[in-house]
């Protein structure tokens, strides 16, 4: 293995030691290739993970027509096929050498055998049970069901013992005093105390240390910070699709920072409130650069999956698939329909209600009510007592008196607790698929304030929950920080913050796949018209032929990659999407012969469902 090569750069192996590399170094096989020669094929069993080296090879994939696309490019340094290493499949594309070099090779068979060989490398590469998985620790919110961890870390151990001198230093103060004191009782008290206050410390602030993380997934980075006494759990998460900048430095007051090799890493967003600061941070060079390569993996995964949809439209489009009128139809009728809550956790004073449409409308926490309610209902409590009292044991001659200051107490006890009951009651944050919609009403018309956001305009999402009440009674706060806002938009004291940021990420997660298929059915329409224009303006509607192969695609594993799309050329030429500086292979036989395609007309507008209105207080 060449020594400027680092196998610790390769997200996968970011977490092992240095016995561990070593083990994996003399598993992996070195390999030679020359210009044009293909590396691996379509459709030959994947056999492991391949390390690029030195040269350059470009990743396609051969259609049913003969036709190649581009699907990546590969330098030096990068990787593909790790999923071979964990499952049996197939090759979904040709590894095609555009430059000679050298290539690492580890084999499944060779993986399987360090696994038993080495069985702590399970865990430190996220397997368990002899298989690959992906699941996040339980303190932090749940994961997707296409999202994998990269890298789970803690601060720098400096950190933890930079705080844990003081308790070490009490330990000989203490066995000093007990030296001095010549009573026997009182210096085993002393030494036994010595003993249990920094244990007692040192327990705390490990603690404090081990508790907070980063986690860094292949679509997201989610920083946890928990503080024990304080009860103060904040989680902050930004989407790779957000992040702009990754830089580091090492504090320069800090002299231990360069020789411990920690320091602080800076992600930055499109809006400075979204920015996410990592202190303490073990060798930031690398968690630079593993961020750097994930994000760039993740953007090729997105362009991967915009060509995979897009094949799959037009696959729809050639076998004659159409949406049908009449559910169509039925679909806009249900949009008309104003939108009702289906489902409310505590009834009259529900703080989550889920709306007919799909939209979430979330109070603040009924703590919050019973705060300002509890002054008038206790002033109504009082007036009825004393009218009931005014009435039975009063005197006639003062009966009038007390009964009519009862009957003003409970006038205003009343309408206090209707003040503060409505305006509890109407100020509602509502989730929606594409907004998220803050709403402040005051009784009689004295405010309305109505602030709405753009879901893909959120640059940071946080929960914060602060303080034992808080703690017990699961309520705090949220933070949304957005793209050219210079001040955060919040949800004030919600239940169960930490669920509602999860709801957000995944509202953002979804808006993003629905983009991407919306710009897919745009490309269809694109050269559906270019076709129809072609065929002189006729409109072919027919069906796939039987035994016609399908264009669908499967994912290619590439660990990390940069897309290099081919463009879609003229009907009939071989070489329409063959990939840039590939070498020209020879291909048997003639190429299949194009099957006509029919034209599309333009798609029917989606109409948007209604939202949730917050002038109607009488839908929740």
């Amino acid at each position: 293995m060449q020594e400027e090569f680092r196998l610790e750069s390769l997200p996968l192996f970011a977490n092992l030691s240095r016995r561990q590399l070593d083990a994996i170094g003399q598993a992996l096989e070195n390999r030679a290739f020359g210009a044009g020669e293909d590396i691996f094929v379509q459709g030959a069993a994947a056999n492991g993970m391949i390390i690029l080296l030195s040269g350059e090879a470009v990743l396609f994939r051969t259609d049913a027509d003969g036709s190649q696309t581009a699907l990546a490019t590969i330098t030096a340094g990068q990787s593909v096929n790790q999923e071979a290493l964990f499952t049996e499949k197939t090759q979904s594309a040709t590894m095609r050498a555009a430059r000679a070099g050298a290539a690492l090779a580890l084999t499944r068979t060779s993986f399987t055998r360090l696994l038993e060989e080495h069985p702590d490398l399970s865990s430190a590469i996220g397997m368990g049970g002899g298989q690959r998985t992906a699941q996040i620790s339980p303190q932090f919110a749940e994961q997707r069901d296409d999202e994998e961890i990269l890298i789970q870390t803690h601060r720098h151990w400096w950190s933890f013992l930079r705080t844990a001198w003081l308790p070490l230093l009490l330990i000989p103060a203490i066995w000093g005093a007990a030296y001095l004191v010549e009573v026997q009782a009182l210096a085993l008290a002393l030494f036994g105390l010595s003993l249990l206050l920094p244990g007692i410390s040192l327990i705390y602030f490990y603690l404090e240390w081990r508790n907070d993380s980063v986690i860094v997934t292949d679509q997201r980075i989610i920083r946890i910070n928990r503080t024990i006494l304080a009860m103060v759990r904040q989680i902050t998460q930004v989407g790779l699709e957000s992040v702009h900048e990754i830089n580091f430095e090492f504090p320069p007051s800090d002299p231990f920072a360069r020789l411990f090799r920690y320091g602080t890493v800076i992600v930055k967003t499109a809006g400075a409130q979204g920015n996410l600061e990592l202190d303490f941070m073990p060798n930031p060079e690398q968690f630079q650069k593993l961020i750097i390569e994930d994000r760039q993996y993740f953007e090729s995964r997105q362009a991967q999956r915009h060509h995979k949809i897009v094949r799959a439209e037009m696959q729809r489009w050639i076998a004659g698939d159409a949406d049908d009128d009449a559910s169509l139809a039925a679909e806009s009728a249900a949009d008309d329909e104003p939108p009702k809550p289906i489902r409310g956790a505590n009834g009259y004073l529900s703080s989550r209600i889920e709306m007919s449409n799909g939209d979430i409308v979330y109070r603040k926490h009924m703590s919050v009510w019973a705060q300002h309610t509890f002054l008038p209902i206790l002033v109504i409590i009082v007036s009825l007592a004393s009218l009931v009292l005014s009435a039975t044991l009063v005197s006639p001659d003062l009966r009038i008196v007390t009964m009519t200051i009862g009957f003003v107490a409970l006038l205003i006890g009343c309408l206090a607790y209707y003040w503060m009951d409505w305006d509890w009651r109407n100020d509602l944050y509502i989730i929606s698929d594409d907004t998220i919609t803050l709403v402040h009403k005051r009784p009689f018309f004295l405010q309305s304030l109505r602030d709405q956001i753009l879901v893909e305009r959120i640059d940071n999402v946080e929960s914060l929950t602060r303080g034992i009440f808080a703690a017990l009674m699961k309520y705090g706060d949220v933070r949304m920080s957005l793209v050219g806002a210079d001040e955060p938009k919040m949800f004030h004291r919600v239940s169960n913050p930490q669920a509602i940021q999860q709801e957000i990420s995944r509202r953002q997660h979804n808006k993003a796949e629905r983009r991407a298929k919306y710009d897919a059915m745009q490309q269809r329409q694109i050269l559906g018209e270019y076709l129809d224009s072609v065929n002189g303006g006729n409109v072919i509607q027919h069906s796939n032929p039987a035994g016609s192969r399908s264009m669908d695609i499967e994912p290619i594993d590439l660990a990390e990659s940069s897309i290099d799309a081919g463009a879609i050329r003229a009907v009939g030429n071989p070489d329409r999407n063959r990939p840039p500086r590939l070498p020209r292979k020879l291909i048997q036989g003639p190429p299949a012969a194009p099957s006509a395609r029919p034209a599309i007309t333009n798609p029917d507008s989606v109409r948007r469902p209604q939202r949730f209105r917050a002038d109607e207080p009488d839908q929740v």
